[in-house]
């Protein structure tokens, strides 16, 4: 094969372990701890959508001050995610990571102690800070470092990540529901100590590692302003679709809850206990296509999947308030898991190419892909009550099913808008930036 033969995307894996990514005992321990820490740490955000129905009763709260609390968990677990990648980037640190770990566990736990709107505000806030903080950093750790401890590279790094974070997030609703029906909300305090040891063990496993490329300021300093330009406005279009991704992933969180108390009305605890049933099947589903789709997918080959992905995961969610209604539950959780093909099994490789495009400011884009994507997610109770007719989402339980059902269905629309910007990324660009596997 001569020097100027393109080299087989298959053989882009490879070679990109040769590139200067960390390897080693260190990284192999970095790594493993950063994925474990994501299960930890995904535990915390999802108290407050699975406890929704009961801190309403217990607080009294409004539907304004419940979709302010959605807002503000959307916006500051998203939006600052984009300044402490920078200051990550610019400073080359990766203390984030712990230190919001800790700021989540603590605040978080502590909800059940809570005993006005104001107070609850304050600890989700603060927590969801905490969240944002973690999560660029950790998701550019997993990317560099893990392209040396796992074998299929960055993808897959990438992949085992973001499925730690759904068992967290799959473990949290169990969890939460089954402490607080047993000894109270309050109970949750106990829930802060895995997170505050984790947190320490970061610090110290974390030092001497790298979240960005090592060869990043040589590859930066060959690129073009046309290539440059190319780069980030292919980010421009995953960051596009990735925030289409959230607002269903939000709204999903909303909607289910509102399905559980319109099936079963009058009953909160049963209606707790469904919705958070919901949200197991439809984290089950993130967590398997995840995995499933980074071992998959090769590197440079990810545009197909992303269209087909999102046209499936549309369809499914379409099917989600049909299926409840006419077909039973064992319907509605398989459609609740099979939606997340549109947007859980899509977004590793979000993270993992945006990082590629820009190898020397992979916590930067990796927080574009996550958290400020995520945080647009603060539309989706508006969005949810647009499609709803306008109702208030207090009040959305006691709305006839099929307008209930119509709102699924617009959530699915958002998933082809995805696709459809997937589909406008250059597919030549992807194969060149495949070698940064």
């Amino acid at each position: 094969m001569s020097a100027t033969t393109p080299r087989p995307v298959a053989a882009f894996g490879r070679a990109a372990r040769r590139v200067g990514i960390p390897a080693g005992r260190s990284a192999r321990i970095g790594f493993w701890s950063v994925v474990a820490s994501h299960t930890i740490t995904d535990v915390y955000p999802l108290f407050f959508a699975t406890l929704v129905l009961a801190l309403r009763q217990d607080l009294a709260l409004t539907s304004v001050q419940v979709g302010t609390i959605y807002a503000a968990t959307s916006i500051l677990s998203g939006f600052p995610q984009g300044f402490f990648a920078w200051a990550s980037d610019r400073f080359d640190t990766r203390l984030c990571a712990p230190l919001g770990l800790f700021l989540s566990a603590v605040c978080t736990s502590l909800i059940g102690f809570a005993d006005s709107f104001e107070q609850l505000l304050v600890l989700i806030s603060i927590g969801q800070l905490g969240s944002g903080m973690y999560h660029p950093i950790a998701a550019a750790l997993a990317g560099q470092v893990g392209g040396s401890v796992v074998r299929t590279g960055r993808a897959m790094a990438v992949s085992l990540f973001f499925a730690a974070g759904v068992i967290g997030g799959v473990v949290s609703p169990l969890i939460s529901t089954r402490m607080t029906a047993h000894w109270g909300m309050q109970s949750l305090v106990l829930l802060m100590i895995p997170g505050v040891i984790t947190a320490a063990v970061l610090v110290f496993v974390l030092r001497g590692l790298n979240h960005r490329h090592a060869d990043h300021a040589r590859i930066v300093s060959t690129l073009s302003p046309a290539e440059a330009r190319r780069r980030w406005a292919a980010v421009g279009l995953l960051f596009g679709g990735n925030v289409m991704r959230f607002i269903v992933n939000s709204g999903l969180v909303i909607m289910f809850p509102i399905w559980a108390a319109a099936r079963i009305p009058g009953d909160i605890p049963a209606a707790t206990a469904l919705n958070a049933n919901l949200l197991f099947a439809m984290q089950i589903g993130m967590g398997v296509f995840a995995i499933g789709v980074g071992r998959a997918i090769p590197a440079g080959r990810e545009k197909p999947a992303m269209v087909t992905l999102s046209i499936v995961g549309a369809v499914f969610t379409a099917f989600v308030g049909f299926a409840g209604d006419h077909l039973g539950l064992w319907a509605i959780y398989l459609a609740a898991a099979l939606s997340s093909l549109g947007f859980a099994a899509v977004l590793p490789m979000t993270i993992g190419l945006s990082q590629r495009l820009l190898p020397s400011r992979t916590g930067l884009a990796s927080s574009l892909m996550m958290g400020v994507a995520w945080s647009v997610g603060a539309l989706a109770p508006a969005i949810a009550s647009l499609f709803m007719g306008g109702v208030a989402l207090n009040e959305a339980s006691s709305l006839p099913p099929d307008r209930i059902a119509a709102a699924f269905v617009g959530f699915a629309g958002l998933l082809l808008v995805a696709g459809l910007l997937g589909a406008a990324i250059p597919s030549r660009l992807l194969r060149e930036v495949a070698v940064h596997s």
